[in-house]
């Protein structure tokens, strides 16, 4: 049997598990809720719980997997902490490896969401041959996965590459983190929830945005152009200080498609450093928007088991 890792995204809004092969090949699914009043103490006992639920589906013992691979909104690769999450406030920081290693009985491997997306995307999807990207994650908020010169950028201190925390409006909305006007909360799922209901007084679930966007509502389509400015203004931002190769988009926006990711681009080439045109593609993740979050942590799973033994 090749070897498997189980991956596990903890996101804002839901946690998705999944078995995962070498090759990159998903297994076995589960998803649930993340948030809600449970503490980390319950919360760890569902991940063992779903856990022991793939195994079954996939004819594996668990004691036989490899090792696990955790995405986490501000987990820290150099300590194992999740530090003060902005959209589970409830938990706080504290020690994640520590304890999930116990309960599993295997080595577990932390880092950011959006620096497992970078490793997913750098094993398995677009940047297989780049060397400098990032990866944007537009989900419930926006994590941001930075590659130079090869390799994972995350300082000494493990929480580098926030790039959802770029402020592009100066007293603009308030931020989970405590902050204003950061890109978070223009361009993610929230931020286009709150542009709706600015622009046309509407109070709408992303779905609803989403059909209308894909159906061709006009009025729709001005919220999600008014939204690829702000990515881009953003994302001008990152271009001027890394010029990477690359802007890989996933998550839930994302599956607005390869129209709002050209409208993204234009509005990029218009705000960036003039000598930085033309250098910098916008492009969509082929990994799926469902899975693929547990396919990068099964990467960072995968890449830190090799190099510890």
């Amino acid at each position: 049997m090749s070897e498997i890792v189980l991956g596990i995204d903890i996101g804002g809004t839901n946690t998705k598990m999944g078995l995962v092969s070498q090759s990159g090949k998903l297994l076995a699914f589960e998803t649930f809720p993340t948030k809600g009043p449970k503490d980390f103490d319950e919360y760890q006992k569902e991940l063992l719980i779903v856990a022991e639920m793939l195994c079954d589906k996939a004819k594996i013992k668990l004691k036989n997997i490899l090792a696990l691979g955790v995405g986490a909104p501000n987990g820290n690769g150099v300590n194992g902490f999740i530090e003060s999450p902005p959209n589970l406030k409830h938990w706080g920081t504290f020690d994640f490896v520590t304890p999930i290693s116990e309960l599993f009985g295997k080595k577990v491997f932390l880092e950011n969401d959006a620096n497992v997306a970078a490793l997913g995307e750098k094993m398995w999807g677009k940047a297989i041959d780049l060397q400098d990207f990032i990866v944007i994650t537009l989900g419930t908020g926006i994590g941001t996965g930075v590659y130079a010169h090869n390799k994972l950028i995350t300082a000494s201190h493990g929480l580098a590459g926030e790039g959802g925390h770029i402020i592009i409006e100066p007293e603009g909305r308030a931020c989970g983190c405590g902050g204003k006007g950061h890109l978070e909360v223009y361009g993610s799922v929230t931020g286009i929830k709150t542009t709706t209901k600015e622009m046309l007084g509407e109070d709408l679930q992303f779905r609803d945005i989403f059909e209308r966007y894909m159906a061709g509502d006009k009025k729709m389509m001005e919220v999600i152009d008014q939204t690829a400015k702000y990515l881009a203004l953003g994302l001008s931002q990152m271009g001027a200080l890394l010029c990477p190769q690359a802007f890989i988009m996933a998550g839930g926006v994302a599956s607005l498609g390869s129209d709002f990711v050209a409208k993204i681009q234009e509005y990029y080439e218009e705000y960036v450093y003039p000598p930085f045109r033309g250098k910098t593609k916008v492009l969509l993740s082929e990994i799926s928007t469902k899975e693929g979050a547990v396919l990068g942590a099964a990467s960072l799973g995968f890449i830190r088991y090799k190099e510890s033994n």
